[in-house]
């Protein structure tokens, strides 16, 4: 079995697609529903797969579950065979990667390839995939005693040193530069702080779901 993890942020940002995925994958035989990954992860069994749309579930439930493997959102709905894509008409779309995706090529991939299916063209950022610094505000403060705690190695060893702490007046000004390096119209992300940083920064910034369900 599938077992989703729908990711507190993602269902506070984006209540609405992530109401339509949900329906969707309540309809998906072999999906059963998680709540929060910090209350609900004893969930997965021996032989189930963890599904995420967060970056922190994401890297929070590989340390607290790692004998359960895991795949991205995006990754799972490509292997639906009947999924409904909609056509976006060549629209050349942006695709912003994500810091905490270093590394994670299933959904490197998985990202560029829904975009295909939408019938969109994915145009990259400079600096990209495994070379990626940007993640929204993310890396401007120290991360949650609750991630550190329960997913030290990443959130407490590894990410210290790529931080770049800034007062959160001066978070603006930088979300803002970003920004200016888009060259499209729309940008699509996969990460929550990424949506929501992009559009505080001025982009027409999408989460790919809400690409995906039109909303």
């Amino acid at each position: 079995m599938y077992i989703y993890y729908p990711s507190c942020n993602y269902q506070k940002y984006f209540p609405r697609t992530a109401a339509r995925l949900r329906a969707y994958l309540e309809t998906q035989p072999d999906v059963r529903m998680a709540g929060c990954c910090h209350v609900t992860r004893d969930m997965p069994r021996e032989g189930d797969t963890i599904v995420t749309v967060c970056m922190t579930c994401m890297h929070g439930l590989e340390e607290m579950r790692p004998e359960i493997p895991q795949i991205s959102l995006p990754a799972f709905l490509l292997t639906r065979r009947d999924f409904p894509w909609p056509d976006l008409q060549k629209e050349a779309i942006t695709l912003q990667d994500c810091f905490r995706a270093r590394n994670r090529h299933e959904l490197q991939y998985a990202a560029r390839e829904c975009l295909h299916r939408m019938n969109a063209i994915c145009v990259e950022m400079p600096g990209n995939r495994d070379d990626e610094t940007y993640d929204g505000t993310f890396l401007f403060h120290p991360p949650s005693p609750q991630n550190v705690r329960e997913a030290p190695r990443y959130f407490g060893t590894f990410l210290p040193s790529h931080l770049t702490l800034l007062p959160p007046e001066k978070w603006n000004s930088r979300l803002r530069a970003h920004a200016a390096l888009y060259t499209t119209r729309r940008v699509a992300c996969y990460c929550n702080v990424c949506v929501i940083g992009a559009r505080k920064g001025g982009a027409d910034a999408w989460h790919l779901t809400e690409l995906i369900w039109g909303s």
